[in-house]
C-alpha cells in the first residue's frame, strides 16, 4: 500500500506541475522508471534481501572404482566428476545443468541443460537438453542414491543411463501423489553409414556412436547434442505413483519413435514400455524394475549395416531385462540411534539384448544374453557419501560360460 500511495504522490504532483507536451513525455519515463524500480525491489523482497549470487548454486556428484574381473587385470578408475548450476533467472524460469568429467576427465560429456518454466504445481514447461524419463535411475543417478558400485546391469544395457536428448516438454503434479513428464525429443539412432559420418563428434557419446548392437541394445543409439541428427522424432512420458501405499513408489515409463533418420526407406520405429517398484518400511527396502523394446525393421537394419563399416549386423528385434533388489538398513535393524547406514543388498538381473531375432538372423554374440547375480554393501557415513564393494557372478545363456567381478567404489555427491 504504501509503495502505491508514494507512486500515485509523485504522479499527481508531477502531473499538476508540469503541463506542456515535452514535459508530459518526461512523467511517462519518470512512471517507467519507478515502475521498473518497485518491480527490482519485489524481487528483493522475495529473495530475502539477498543478491543475484545467491540465486545460483553449484552441486555435483563423482565416482572412483576399482574393477576385477576373471582374469583380467584389477583397475582403478575415476569414473566420473560432474559439476552442476541451478540458477534462477527468474523466479518463475530456472536454469539446470551439468557436465560430466569421465575417466579422469580423459572424456566430457554433456549430461544435461534445461530451462524450467515454473507456471504452477500442476503444468510447467521445460525445454533444452533434457534426461529421458524412463526409468527410475535415469534422472536421479548420483552414485549414493543406488547400493552397487557400477550402475545395475539393467541400467547399462536394457535402459542407458544416463541418457539425454534434445528438445522440450511438460511435466508437473497431475493430482494428489501423481507426478508426470511428457517429451518431444530427436530420437535414437539405430545405424550409421560409416565410423566417420557426420552424425556427432568428439568425445563422451559423440563420434562413434549412433548404432544398437548385440552388447548392449539402445545403450550406443544415444548421441551427444553435437551435431546429432534429429530427422526422426520421438515422444516420451512416465508417470509416478506417490500415495498408493504408504513406503511404495510406483513409476511406468514409455518411449517411441523412429532410429534410422533417413538413411534407409525403413523406420526402425523402436518402442520402450517401463514399469518399476520401490519399497521401504523401516529396516526393509527393495526395487524392481522391468522392461520391453520392439525394434520394426531389424533386418533391413542388419541388412544395411552389413553393407557399411559404422554398425554391426546383430541387432535385434526385441530386448528384455528385468531386475529385482533388496536390502537392509543394518543399523535401524539393531536399533542403533545415529544416522549412519550399512546397506548390505542381493540383487538379482535377467538381461536379454538379442531376446528375439529378426527372422532368418540368430543371435550371434556368446556374452549378450545372461543371468547375473550381485551382493554386496553400502556404508554411508553421512548420506551424501558411500563406501562401497559389491561381488557379481555372471552366467551366460549360449555358452552355458561364467565370469566373476570384484568392485570397490568412493561415491560422494554435493
Amino acid at each position: 500500500m504504501a509503495k502505491t500511495f508514494f507512486k500515485g504522490c509523485v504522479l499527481s504532483l508531477m502531473v499538476l506541475g508540469l503541463t506542456t507536451s515535452a514535459w508530459a513525455a518526461d512523467v511517462f519515463e519518470l512512471e517507467r522508471r519507478i515502475n521498473s524500480l518497485s518491480e527490482e525491489l519485489d524481487q528483493v523482497k522475495r529473495s530475502g534481501g539477498a543478491g543475484s549470487h545467491d540465486r545460483v548454486s553449484v552441486h555435483g556428484y563423482g565416482e572412483m572404482h576399482i574393477n576385477g574381473e576373471g582374469g583380467a587385470k584389477t583397475r582403478a578408475d575415476n569414473h566420473r566428476f560432474v559439476i552442476g548450476v541451478h540458477a534462477e533467472l527468474a523466479d518463475w524460469i530456472h536454469l539446470n545443468a551439468e557436465i560430466d568429467f569421465e575417466h579422469a576427465a580423459q572424456e566430457l560429456e554433456f549430461e544435461f541443460g534445461y530451462l524450467d518454466f515454473l507456471l504452477s504445481k500442476n503444468l510447467n514447461a521445460r525445454a533444452g537438453v533434457v534426461l529421458m524419463p524412463i526409468g527410475y535411475l535415469n534422472e536421479n543417478h548420483e552414485p549414493p542414491l543406488f547400493w552397487t558400485v557400477e550402475r545395475p546391469e539393467f541400467h547399462q544395457k536394457i535402459i542407458p543411463t544416463t541418457w539425454n536428448a534434445s528438445g522440450a516438454g511438460i511435466f508437473g503434479t497431475a493430482m494428489d501423489g501423481v507426478n508426470y513428464r511428457l517429451y518431444v525429443t530427436n530420437s535414437l539412432q539405430s545405424i550409421r553409414p560409416d565410423s566417420t559420418s557426420d552424425v556427432g563428434s568428439g568425445n563422451g557419446n559423440g563420434g562413434a556412436n549412433g548404432r544398437f548392437r548385440a552388447s548392449d541394445g539402445i545403450r550406443g543409439g544415444r548421441l551427444q547434442p553435437n551435431n546429432r541428427v534429429m530427422d526422426d522424432i520421438a515422444v516420451s512420458g512416465r508417470l509416478e505413483f506417490t500415495k498408493l501405499y504408504e513406503g511404495l513408489n510406483v513409476g511406468v515409463s514409455f518411449y517411441n519413435g523412429d532410429t534410422t533418420h533417413g538413411f534407409i526407406d525403413e523406420g526402425g520405429n523402436t518402442t520402450i514400455l517401463e514399469a518399476d517398484v520401490r519399497y521401504r518400511k523401516q529396516w526393509f527396502e527393495m526395487n524392481s524394475s522391468i522392461a520391453n523394446i520392439d525394434i520394426d525393421d531389424a533386418a533391413a537394419l542388419n541388412t544395411f549395416c552389413g553393407a557399411h563399416s559404422g554398425c554391426t549386423t546383430d541387432i535385434a528385434e526385441n530386448i528384455f531385462g528385468w531386475n529385482i533388489q533388496a536390502g537392509v538398513h543394518l543399523f535401524q535393524l539393531l536399533g542403533k540411534n545415529t544416522t549412519q547406514d550399512l546397506v548390505p543388498f542381493v540383487l538379482y538381473e535377467s538381461i536379454r539384448p538379442q531376446d528375439e531375432m529378426p527372422a532368418g538372423a540368430t543371435a550371434t554374440s556368446p556374452t549378450s544374453n545372461f543371468n547375473v547375480v550381485t551382493v554386496g554393501m553400502s556404508y554411508m557415513p553421512v548420506p551424501s557419501v558411500a563406501l562401497k564393494m559389491d561381488y557379481s557372478h555372471l552366467d551366460f545363456d549360449r555358452t552355458n560360460a561364467t565370469t566373476d567381478k570384484f568392485n570397490l567404489g568412493v561415491a560422494y555427491m554435493y
